[in-house]
């Protein structure tokens, strides 16, 4: 063979093992890494479908990430797991997550999880509703002076959304109405009882209530919130492991992207996998499983015409911001910058990583 066949030869294979060394790139990061165990810190009793597919359709397996479980009773909880070492990754909410960072919390937002909005067409695939018994003359949020609000914890972010929204209403949420923490399983019942008047409450409080009595919806999460789509989760890091390990943390995100990924095609093509993992998961009857997907678990797809897949988008922390500024609970002086609370490189180097573009316009 000739010198110049040899170089063509050398080439040819250089460029042959560069395509080959991009296309298992391309497959992941996780190929040849070492397991990493991930203490993943969820709130109990709430279904979160995309973890649970990543789990249970093998995503987190095929990234070497090894998934343990750890069940606390709400988002403060978590953050302040997160921010103690306690666990590695958890479920916060952003409002939750934003107010612990601004007061030293070393944990870090990473990506969305779960979304709340109504879609294009009207419907709503909200997270939560402010509820109230029909014929009572509460048509809006105008109308709550003097009444009694069930909120499903005095720290939650609903708690802080509605002290934001009655105080540009010209209410005092200390004076004007009285709010009564109440968790989301009781809520029904305490409306229904006319133990309150108007109840925050997750689609489940609604659908208990409406068995025995009217209902009327006068606000959902998002109106509360101001925005066109919002998150009820996002994904914490604790600082610690995210220095320490940050392959293992896109790693995790590239597990929660190919599981929506697939529920996306899921919702599409009506395949009832996804439904069935989530009530097998949750232990749901046939009738609760059914009003979990009406309202809840048919959105996946929907929510691109707003945001990229697990995106938290500038406009939700900047909103974060200046409700807990409206409540007092951070300096109305003081300025943020998105980058204060998260840190998305890792999100968009699994979304290299995976092909998926990116669309800066919706971020």
């Amino acid at each position: 063979m000739s010198k110049r066949s040899l170089s063509l030869l050398k080439i040819f294979l250089c460029g042959a093992m560069a395509v080959a060394a991009c296309a298992a790139n391309a497959q992941g990061s996780a190929a040849g890494a070492k397991p990493t165990k991930v203490r993943f810190g969820d709130v109990s009793g709430i279904a979160f479908p995309t973890l649970i597919v990543a789990r249970d359709k093998g995503f987190f397996k095929k990234e070497n990430i090894d998934l343990e479980m750890v069940y606390v009773a709400g988002s403060g909880a978590v953050a302040e797991a997160l921010a103690s070492n306690n666990i590695e990754m958890g479920n916060v909410a952003p409002t939750t997550a934003v107010l612990a960072e601004s007061k030293g919390a070393k944990m870090t937002l990473v990506s969305g999880y779960e979304y709340t909005f109504t879609d294009k067409s009207g419907k709503q695939w909200e997270a939560t509703f402010v509820a109230v018994r029909e014929g009572e003359g509460i048509r809006s949020l105008k109308d709550l002076r003097g009444k009694r609000i069930a909120v499903n914890d005095i720290g939650s972010s609903y708690n802080y959304m509605l002290r934001d929204q009655l105080k540009q209403l010209g209410m005092d949420s200390r004076k004007d109405v009285t709010v009564v923490p109440i968790p989301f399983g009781q809520m029904a019942g305490a409306l229904v009882q006319k133990q309150v008047d108007v109840m925050i409450g997750i689609a489940d409080a609604v659908f208990q209530a409406r068995q025995r009595m009217p209902v009327s919806i006068i606000g959902t999460h998002t109106s509360l919130e101001g925005l066109d789509i919002s998150l009820t989760s996002a994904v914490g890091v604790g600082n610690e492991f995210l220095k320490k390990d940050p392959d293992a943390v896109v790693r995790f995100l590239r597990a929660l992207l190919q599981a929506r990924e697939w529920m996306d095609k899921a919702v599409a093509s009506n395949n009832p996998e996804l439904l069935d993992l989530v009530t097998r998961a949750m232990k749901y009857t046939p009738e609760r499983a059914k009003t979990f997907w009406e309202t809840r678990g048919g959105y996946y797809g929907n929510d691109l015409a707003f945001v990229n897949t697990l995106d938290i988008p500038e406009r939700l922390i900047k909103r974060q911001v200046e409700i807990l500024k409206s409540a007092e609970l951070m300096p109305a002086n003081k300025s943020y910058t998105y980058g204060d609370f998260v840190d998305i490189s890792h999100l968009r180097k699994a979304y290299e990583s995976l092909g998926m573009k990116w669309d800066a316009a919706k971020h």
